[in-house]
Formats: structure tokens, sequence, C-alpha cells
């Protein structure tokens, strides 16, 4: 690993932005700084630092919930917006993975701009329809999804924003693994709207196949339009088993996990059916 020769105190977003930019490839942003200790790119020789940006906050407005890009997750499972959106979801999806010292020092900007493929956090923001506010060469707003598959090298990472227009809808999330502090076996999450005991709106979401996150359309439209039923989402399971694609890892068969993608729409489908009740 290469030894970082300077460590720069950014003193608003365009001057971490700017210092990036004439640096390319021998700079990182830190945020928590978690995975610059455990996975740091050997170029990286300048570190800067965020923490004077202003990004440490969660703040409501009229359109979104909108949580800078250095919030913790310990902060995320704490505040009570959170924990008032999407049933919720996201609060204890935040307060219920990792360590809780991790929990402390990783941030939603660093699990986004990491997004490894065993990341529970990106999935998660991406069913409850979340979008980026980045900088590069001017500040733009773009659903996380877009993001994640045109992310250039250099951008920094704002903050999120949770719609409200999702807010009352009923975020779900199903992490298969052996502990609580393990990676995922296999992530599903969903956010879904449910009028008159019907399907109304749905989003479906599944990584760790081993792969990173990937929206599954096919899957939701297996859902809208029926009843709130064992048998809706016992048949989606059937849908979703041919549809995700999954793999082979050290840690499970490619066979196990296509169970497990079935078996997260039969856990949908029993959590929906007392939301509904």
């Amino acid at each position: 690993m290469g030894v970082i020769t300077e460590y720069y105190r950014a003193t608003s977003c365009d001057d971490a932005h700017a210092k990036a930019k004439s640096l390319g490839s021998a700079a990182a942003y830190v945020g928590g700084g978690v995975e610059l200790v455990l996975r740091r790119n050997p170029e990286v020789a300048t570190l800067i630092d965020l923490s004077r940006c202003g990004l440490g906050r969660i703040v409501k407005t009229a359109e979104a919930l909108s949580l800078g890009a250095q919030v913790t997750l310990a902060a995320i499972s704490r505040n009570g917006d959170v924990k008032a959106y999407a049933g919720g979801s996201l609060a204890y999806l935040a307060g219920h993975i990792a360590h809780n010292n991790l929990r402390n020092m990783i941030t939603i900007g660093g699990a986004i701009g990491r997004n490894q493929p065993w990341n529970d956090i990106v999935p998660h923001l991406i069913a409850l329809g979340a979008y980026v506010e980045i900088q590069d060469d001017q500040e733009r707003v773009m659903p996380l999804s877009d993001f994640i598959r045109q992310r250039e090298p250099g951008t920094l990472i704002l903050g999120v924003r949770l719609p409200l227009v999702n807010a009352d809808l009923h975020g779900f999330l199903w992490r298969f693994t052996r502990t609580q502090q393990d990676i995922s076996l296999l992530h599903c999450s969903a956010l879904i709207g449910v009028q008159e005991s019907v399907v109304s709106a749905a989003t479906i979401v599944y990584a760790g196949r081993p792969g990173g996150t990937v929206l599954y359309p096919k899957v939701a439209a297996e859902l809208i339009g029926r009843p709130v039923k064992a048998e809706t989402f016992l048949h989606a399971g059937d849908v979703a088993a041919q549809a995700v694609e999954v793999g082979d890892d050290l840690r499970a068969s490619g066979s196990y996990r296509r169970e497990l993608v079935r078996a997260a729409m039969v856990r949908l489908g029993e959590e929906m059916a007392g939301v509904a009740q």
C-alpha cells in the first residue's frame, strides 16, 4: 500500500473537489475512513478530509429527507425522521449491520462511494427511490441507481435524498447472514404500496448474488395489482428465482442462493400480510 504524504482539510465542497480534480487518482476523500483503512488504492498519496464541508446533517424539507454524505449509520439509526420514513426500514438496517463501533464511523457517502458487492445500504436506498447529490464540474442530483452505474472517479458525493412521496409506503429488507455482523449471502430490499389490500406500487432489488445491486421490475410487475395474499408472493418468488442472476462463491452456491431469492419473496409476503391487516 502506498504512503500518504498529505492530509488536506478542505474548507468547503468546492475546495475539496478542486483539490481532488487537481490530483486525480492520487487523491481520495475521507468520510469515516473505514474503506480507506481496509482497501485503499495504492496510488493514493493525498487524503481530503470532508469534516469541515457541512455534510453531516439530516434535513427534512417539503420534498425530501436529505442525508448528508458524512452522516453515519449510527446517526441514521437514531434519527426520528428516518425512523418514520417507509416504516423505519432504513433506520432499522443502519442500526443492525456491522459492529456498533463501525456504525459510528461508516458514512452514507462512503457506503455509496465504495459500493462493495456485499453492501447492504446501497440496495436498500435504491429500493426506497433515493437520489444522490453530487459535485463534479457542477452540482447535480440523479437517481442513485444511475449513479452506481455511471460514476466517474473524483466525483464528490454530497448526500442522499429520499423522496417524501415514498415516506408512507412500506420498506422491506431481508439480508440472509450467518450472524448480524456477517456480510449478506443474499440481500433483498423492496418498497411496497398497498391500497385496499391490493399492491399498488412495488420496487424489488436484489444484491449479494454475489454481484452488486440490481433492480428487478419484472418481479415487481408480478405484484402490482394483485391482492396481498400468500399466493401472490409465492408466485412472485417463482418468477424471481428465474429472473435473478445468482452465482457461486466460497460462501454459498448459486443453487442455494436461488432458493434464498424465492424465500425472500415469501418473507415479504408474510410481512405485507401483517401490514395490510
